[in-house]
């Protein structure tokens, strides 16, 4: 889970594994975030010239 300040996490909020949490989360609460998935064909990283 990665949390973006500012937030507040409520007493026993819970935040689901791999989230990205960008809003408070109230007290006693689930926070999910999940985005869909996107690939990009033919995409390639940028390489250094030796």
């Amino acid at each position: 889970t990665m949390l973006v300040a500012p937030i507040k996490i409520g007493r026993n909020a819970t935040t689901g594994a791999g989230s990205t949490i960008t809003k408070d989360v109230p007290e006693n609460s689930l926070a999910i975030e999940r985005s869909k998935q996107v690939s990009i064909k033919n995409w390639k990283r940028a390489q250094k010239k030796k």
